[in-house]
């Protein structure tokens, strides 16, 4: 009897097999997967572990180091992705009949090396998914970035720059001055961004901040498009509150020089967080929860977007398609529109982080 019991824990050890299984809450692929091991895994010894990729990012850098280990691209990988055997990578779903044929070569000790071509098989390409936040990322950071971009904050800190430097020392001092005051936001915002990443990179917190940010989203649409309805400067809108404008205004006074530019647009940054800061934290939280290595790209186009606005107004008042006086009459006139624009566009990254926040619970 104990002869019989011990021939069939050894059978049970030859024929079992480890897995790594990396996948996305919400993706159909997975769910597919997982069934089929769940319906055949017991008949070739399975010992699977599963680790959730979307919204815990040690899981995630986990599944990109194992592509980089096999030589595959990480940026183009996705979920499902298996480790069998520590020796195979499949990236991609698989038929059930791919899966038992697989399973029956490495029980006979031959699994294959490297990232596993379910073509041998039957000359049906895997299939994978990418998580759907990185789907909808791009085309909402760029809306999300032209709401920030023409935000009233922006458009009055930049105004005010370019006038007293325009009458202290000219056009050419102007468009050096107002180079050096976009790039330092640019980079500025950037180092803020990275900061939040890195803040909320524990999938607790991930999950915490884009619920926040989801709810956020909802309140400053609200903000927005009642300032187009009922405005009135620096009051329940997004914009710079009335009591910090005289002392943004100080700050632009004293900006005479190249370095002293460089040091308002600084301190200009953290005064205009507060009122420009909401579409830059709705793509934030959508970055946190992309399984991607493209985020630094993400957050270099949206803060180049951002800046648009400020390098095309430097540039047209140098060349002198317009003027300082000309460019607030501008703001002033259409600043409602402004408002009602920005909610709008809110209002839709609302109804996008809403779904993804449905679909992830």
């Amino acid at each position: 009897m104990k002869k019989a019991a011990l021939l069939l824990l050894l059978l049970s050890v030859a024929f079992s097999l480890d897995a790594t299984f990396y996948y996305g809450v919400g993706c159909a692929h997975c769910a597919s997967t997982e069934a089929i091991f769940g319906e055949i895994g017991e008949e070739y010894g399975l010992e699977v572990e599963y680790r959730e990729v979307y919204q815990n990012s040690a899981n995630r850098a986990e599944m990109f180091a194992l592509y980089e280990r096999f030589g595959e691209d990480p940026a183009k990988g996705g979920v499902p992705t298996t480790l069998l055997e520590n020796t195979t990578l499949i990236i991609g779903g698989m038929g059930q009949g791919q899966w038992e044929a697989l399973f029956a070569q490495c029980n006979a000790g031959a699994c294959p090396p490297g990232v596993y071509d379910a073509d041998s098989i039957d000359g049906t390409n895997p299939i994978h998914e990418q998580d759907p936040t990185t789907q909808l990322t791009l085309g909402v950071l760029v809306g999300a970035a032209l709401v920030d971009s023409v935000n009233p904050c922006t458009l009055a800190v930049m105004v005010m720059l370019l006038g007293v430097i325009l009458m202290a020392d000219g056009r050419g001092r102007m468009l050096l001055s107002g180079i050096a005051f976009f790039v330092t936001i640019f980079f500025a915002y950037m180092l803020m961004g990275l900061g939040i990443l890195t803040a909320v990179a524990d999938p607790g917190l991930t999950n915490i901040f884009f619920i926040v940010v989801t709810i956020g989203a909802l309140v400053l649409a609200a903000m927005e498009i009642n300032a187009y309805f009922r405005y009135r400067p620096g009051f329940f809108a997004v914009e710079m509150p009335m009591f910090v404008r005289p002392h943004v205004q100080k700050v632009m006074d004293g900006a005479t020089s190249l370095p002293g530019v460089v040091v308002a647009a600084l301190l200009c940054s953290l005064f205009l967080l507060p009122c420009s800061s909401g579409p830059y934290l709705l793509v934030l939280a959508m970055i946190s929860k992309a399984v991607t290595l493209n985020a630094m790209l993400y957050l270099v186009l949206y803060n180049l977007v951002f800046i648009l606005p400020m390098a095309i107004i430097t540039v047209a008042i140098y060349f002198g398609y317009t003027t300082v006086e000309k460019m607030g009459d501008f703001r002033e006139k259409y600043i409602k529109q402004i408002h009602l624009f920005s909610g709008v566009i809110l209002f839709v990254l609302f109804l996008f982080m809403l779904n993804e926040l449905l679909h992830f619970l």
